[in-house]
């Protein structure tokens, strides 16, 4: 699977949706099993928005909306065969509850 970093930029009704994506290399080439990027969200007008959960070695991921730890989110969507290297961004925000 090849990783892409994204830092892409939509607005929808208004509202200025970022969607940031930033793998670390460095790690990558030393683990053994796959690692979570060292940033994946989006933000919304500039403030969090969701929290993006993945891993480089495995197709599928999760938005979930932005909580603290040990918080549950108020919503969370699967997207269980799709790469989130690939999927464009307005793909990824029109299965979200905006």
């Amino acid at each position: 699977m090849k990783l892409k970093d994204r830092k892409e930029k939509i607005t929808i009704g208004g509202n200025v949706y970022e969607l940031t994506l930033l793998w670390n290399r460095a790690l990558l080439c030393r683990s053994a099993v796959g690692m979570p990027p060292d940033y994946a969200h989006i933000t919304k007008n500039g403030k969090n928005f969701a929290l993006i959960g993945c891993s480089s070695n495995l197709n599928g991921f999760f938005v979930a909306a932005f909580h603290l730890a040990l918080e549950k989110p108020n919503w969370r969507m699967t997207f269980e065969y799709l790469n989130i290297n690939t999927i464009p961004f307005k793909d990824i925000l029109v299965r979200l509850p905006l």
